[in-house]
């Protein structure tokens, strides 16, 4: 593994989306760049296996007493086991690192687990992302046959929503959309419970991954009202449902489905080919009381098809540091960052 040349950099995204993957949104400069002043060093390696070169974005966090800390979100972008294990054969350049993390989108379903652990990796006991399981909807092919593929219930309320005088909408990255957004977020949040960072964190990667061509705000509105909200961000032939919101209110109108109808319609004629919705629970966790069930039972309108990644596994370089990492300072940086900055550690 060797570092990026400056023209390597210079076209990092093209470089991204030729791995195996197709390349991984979270693996772009834009997020490489944006991590930057969330405390983070981007830096940009290009790998081999034994099947491609393949360009991958460690970022990389000064631990106190420890060491670095390496993380690759999303990444690196290889398809198996094997390719894994070759690519982080070289640890050469990791001389400073004491912890290496690493979540590439390997499908969970034939994965060579054993061949990860006999290269000195381990399951991390927790995912960063909590897109290790997802739906991904073929968006490729004709209009009317995607529409069809549908649950008969997720098509009534996108032509019910039609119907109604709901309206969807491609709107720019301006001060207002972006406080609107936020606002769409914070009133799901309040009825979901899941944490949500503060309005500096979203704005900051919603205006880069614009300017780069990677990211689009939706809005769905009904009689001039906002009720419901998505960024989509797109690289290459891939597109995600990365943020959303929505209000209570005129819930009986099925804004939502509707929006992420035309969000797909719009990313079809940006040339993307499959929109991945990030977040349901595992295939094997499909009780009603687990807390991403109220997003399955919206996502799988749209396809029932769940994949499961093999999630975020651990390279430990320094065991007994990686051990006390784990034990005490993992846990203070977390609380550290929730409490002072109103934000995650990764």
């Amino acid at each position: 593994m060797r570092p990026a040349t400056r023209a390597e950099i210079g076209r990092w995204d093209e470089l991204v989306v030729a791995n195996p993957d197709g390349g991984q949104v979270l693996q772009t400069r834009a997020w490489g760049e944006f991590k930057r002043s969330w405390g983070w060093r981007p830096t940009y390696w290009i790998a081999e296996t034994d099947d491609a070169e393949v360009a991958v974005l460690f970022l990389r966090r000064r631990i106190w007493g420890f060491g670095d800390l390496w993380y690759a979100p999303k990444g690196p972008g290889v398809l198996d086991a094997r390719a894994l294990v070759t690519l982080l054969a070289d640890r050469r350049a990791m001389r400073d690192a004491f912890l290496v993390k690493v979540e590439p989108e390997i499908r969970e379903a034939g994965a060579d687990l054993d061949a990860l652990r006999r290269a000195g990796l381990r399951k991390s006991v927790d995912d960063v992302q909590i897109s290790r399981s997802t739906i991904v909807v073929d968006i490729d092919g004709d209009e009317d046959a995607l529409l069809a593929s549908f649950k008969p219930k997720c098509r009534y309320n996108i032509r019910l929503a039609a119907r109604r005088g709901v309206e969807v909408e491609a709107v720019p990255m301006t001060d207002a959309n972006i406080a609107t957004m936020y606002s769409l977020m914070a009133a799901t949040r309040e009825r979901a419970g899941f944490f949500l960072r503060s309005p500096a964190y979203f704005r900051g990667y919603w205006e880069l991954q614009a300017a780069s061509d990677q990211a689009q705000l939706f809005f769905a509105t009904f009689q001039g009202r906002v009720l419901a909200g998505v960024v989509a961000t797109h690289v290459g032939a891939r597109g995600w449902y990365k943020d959303g919101g929505s209000v209570k209110e005129h819930s009986e109108l099925m804004a939502p489905h509707l929006l992420q109808w035309e969000v797909m319609r719009w990313l079809r004629g940006r040339g993307v080919r499959s929109y991945d919705l990030v977040a349901v629970p595992h295939s094997s966790m499909l009780s009603e009381d687990h807390p991403l069930h109220g997003l399955y039972r919206f996502k799988s309108g749209f396809s029932e098809t769940i994949t499961d990644f093999v999630g975020t596994w651990d390279l430990p370089l320094r065991p007994r540091a990686v051990g006390a990492w784990e034990r005490w300072g993992e846990p203070a940086a977390q609380r550290l960052n929730r409490h002072l900055r109103h934000d995650l550690l990764y």
